[in-house]
């Protein structure tokens, strides 16, 4: 995840996770050359290369392919959490007031821990914790997007006037 905008008024932080679609394209894409090169010797072997890596390809990409961006705004007292995907778009909107904080969930699998930063909505229709990104991700992403969401709320916070 990556902050792009990071003033008193807005914060903006993106996650376009443009090197894993080319690797899982390129995957894909080399399933597809073996079984070009395979078909003229086995064809039945080199078709199910072919369309194996055509399917791997578009499962892989709808998966885990998603652009996602989160967007506070102080003025406006809003929070828009955007995903664009090959499916198509979905944007989710609460007001600015009902967001408590940021946090981190963790998966455990095996050896391995991956992360994604939630949302903690404290009041309202949609009370509870709504993730920023639906896949989870190995890195310091999610933990960079927390710390920068919940200094970003104490700070815009801090600066307002107090209300009588």
């Amino acid at each position: 995840m990556k902050v792009t905008r990071n003033t008193p008024v807005q914060l903006i932080i993106e996650n376009n996770p443009i090197w894993l679609a080319i690797f899982v394209s390129s995957f894909a894409l080399a399933f597809v050359i073996a079984g070009i090169f395979t078909v003229q010797s086995e064809t039945f072997v080199g078709v199910a290369f072919i369309i194996g890596g055509l399917i791997i390809g578009t499962v892989f990409n709808i998966a885990f392919i998603r652009r996602t961006q989160l967007i506070l705004d102080g003025p406006g007292n809003l929070v828009e959490l955007r995903r664009k995907s090959l499916l198509g778009y979905k944007r989710r909107t609460w007001e600015l007031r009902y967001l408590d904080r940021a946090e981190i969930q963790t998966s455990r699998s095996g050896d391995t821990d991956t992360h994604r930063a939630v949302l903690v909505i404290a009041d309202g229709m949609d009370a509870g914790t709504h993730p920023i990104t639906v896949v989870y991700s190995s890195g310091n992403g999610a933990k960079r997007a927390s710390t920068t969401i919940n200094n970003w709320l104490t700070a815009t916070l801090d600066s307002k006037p107090p209300t009588t």
